[in-house]
């Protein structure tokens, strides 16, 4: 007879076995998640005496009333798929280590998750940005244009080094990512990791105007980094976001976050006839059913467009 809390299988799992495999981003969300949620209810209990039920029971009470940031209201969905997930892959470790027979979180179903709803920014309010950009000094803005024109996401731009561009073949390398996270100490500061998944480790061919701006950038930067603060400094992503919220007010556009550049790329891209396979590489997709499932709203002009071409034969 085993006895182990559940608290004391998480932390060995999460510590010993599972933070060697995953990114320090997911590691510390599943800390997160294990420390607020999971422990306060199922941690002293004994990992023999859980029953699927009990699991059952916890998810749902989470989903009603897990918001702790509201104070008790409704929790997505998402997050609760997301402890599924890590109640699922501790108990996964504790039948392979023989400390458990059975894993009880077996064919417990997962929540349906809403689909966000995918916003992009017009043709017109994208001019308008442009040009917002074009008569600014401001050389910290070509990262959005940057954006518009290759869908990279924020972490992806910010982590962006001259090394990373060839400006004689006009290519990007997508090869890290940047984001805030608490260090050790519990210190907020700028982590550069690898890419989100192994599918955004990639190359994006430039259009050629793009690879113009860029040269001209290069003979006036201050460091390694494409984006640069005027101390010649890596930007944080907050103060990123900030300038770009400032530029969007100043354009007249709507208020988007940041991640509508990389969907205003893509609803260009598809707009002007490119292929679903090419888009998906460069937007970084494991496969291309991710891009088509995300832009399939978009495709449908270019499907109406097409269907007209058939050629009648009857």
């Amino acid at each position: 007879e085993i006895h182990m809390t559940t608290q004391t299988l998480l932390t060995e799992w999460l510590e010993t076995y599972e933070k060697e495999h995953v990114k320090l981003r997911t590691y510390s969300r599943y800390q997160g998640l294990i420390t607020a949620h999971i422990n306060p209810t199922l941690g002293k209990q004994n990992i023999e005496d859980l029953s699927r039920r009990d699991i059952q029971e916890f998810l749902s009470q989470q989903k009603a009333e897990g918001n702790i940031r509201s104070g008790g209201g409704k929790l997505s969905a998402t997050s609760a798929n997301l402890m599924l997930t890590v109640l699922n892959l501790a108990f996964e470790y504790a039948c392979d280590m023989e400390l458990l027979q059975q894993n009880p979180c077996e064919r417990i179903r997962r929540s349906r998750e809403e689909s966000k709803k995918i916003e992009a920014f017009t043709k017109d309010e994208q001019r308008k940005i442009e040009n917002a950009i074009m008569g600014s000094d401001d050389t910290r803005l070509l990262g959005i244009l940057l954006c518009l024109y290759t869908g990279v996401r924020i972490g992806e731009l910010l982590g962006l080094e001259w090394a990373d561009v060839d400006l004689q073949r006009g290519f990007i390398c997508i090869n890290k990512t940047v984001y805030r996270d608490k260090d050790e100490r519990g210190e907020w500061q700028l982590i550069v990791d690898k890419p989100k998944t192994i599918s955004s480790d990639r190359i994006i061919p430039l259009p050629t105007y793009i690879t113009q701006m860029l040269i001209g950038r290069k003979k006036t930067a201050k460091s390694d980094y494409v984006i640069e603060n005027n101390k010649g400094e890596r930007m944080s992503i907050r103060s990123y976001q900030y300038i770009f919220e400032k530029l969007t007010e100043r354009a007249g556009v709507r208020k988007l976050n940041f991640h509508a550049l990389r969907h205003t790329f893509a609803t260009r891209a598809i707009e002007c006839g490119m292929d679903i396979k090419t888009l998906s590489e460069i937007m970084g997709h494991k496969n291309a059913s991710i891009t088509l499932n995300r832009y399939a709203h978009s495709m449908m002009d270019t499907k109406i467009e097409m269907m007209q071409k058939l050629p009648k034969n009857f």
